[in-house]
């Protein structure tokens, strides 16, 4: 039996975004669902693999396109150029698009709204730390190489190119979108962050730095919070990253 024959995949539309819906055929009651992002210059048909080995677990997968990518507005071509020009609108945008598209999962799709879950690659893993913050009702968030502080980005990504961001992302809108802002939120909820320790993309440094400001907060279950580092890897997904992931949920959702 191949996992077609008991998965389903189906393009949908939620909230004007276009979409990949992943789930079992066959389940009772509501599913337990993970929103999942990509990253940049990728899309939602990137990443229907993972979503596949995730929903055989018995969960739904939604898989959205970010603005300027897959079927929506996509670049010509991502370089280094155009990801300072875009990556800053594409995070803000999507984390303002999340609420609509969560609202139609749930009247449309089967959504449990007590086991929702996030996880993202990448920008993917910036977006969705940051709805993770602002919505304390989400169980768990998982980020594949993402990060979890814009400032630190922001500050990391000046030094290295040596330019002034300020004009790019205004102090005020980095502190809104920013999930270190929210950080009280945080606890009890479960944090899985999944990083190569050579990810050239996204330093490492930037989840650290999210742990050491964070943890705190865990004391009574320190376990609820892990970076789990993979030396010499740079910015790339593995087998044993997803392994990690599918623990996680299955443990925490």
């Amino acid at each position: 039996m191949r996992p077609r024959d008991f998965i389903e995949v189906k393009k949908v539309i939620l909230n004007h975004i276009p979409c990949l819906l992943v789930r079992p055929t066959s389940f009772e009651g509501k599913l337990p669902t993970l929103f999942h992002y990509h990253g940049w210059s990728s899309s939602k048909e990137r990443h229907q693999f993972l979503a596949t080995i995730i929903a055989q677990y018995g969960y739904q997968v939604i898989l959205p396109d970010s603005n300027f990518h897959g079927e929506r507005n996509p670049l010509e071509e991502y370089t280094s150029k155009n990801i300072l020009q875009y990556f800053w609108t594409i995070v803000k945008q999507s984390v303002d698009e999340f609420k609509g598209m969560r609202e139609e999962v749930q009247e449309q799709y089967d959504m449990d709204p007590e086991a929702i879950a996030l996880s993202g690659s990448s920008m993917g893993g910036y977006i969705t730390a940051s709805i993770f913050a602002q919505n304390p009702d989400i169980k768990s968030l998982i980020t594949f190489n993402g990060g979890c502080s814009l400032f630190k980005t922001k500050e990391l990504i000046s030094e290295k190119l040596n330019i002034d961001l300020d004009n790019k992302m205004d102090r005020e809108e980095v502190e809104k979108y920013d999930p270190l802002t929210y950080k009280d939120s945080f606890y009890p909820r479960p944090i899985l962050m999944l990083h190569g320790d050579a990810d050239t993309s996204v330093p490492i440094e930037i989840q650290r730095y999210f742990l050491e400001e964070v943890s705190p907060l865990y004391q009574e279950d320190k376990g609820r919070i892990e970076l789990e580092v993979y030396k010499n890897m740079n910015h790339h997904i593995s087998i044993r990253m997803v392994k990690s992931a599918v623990s996680w949920l299955e443990k925490y959702l």
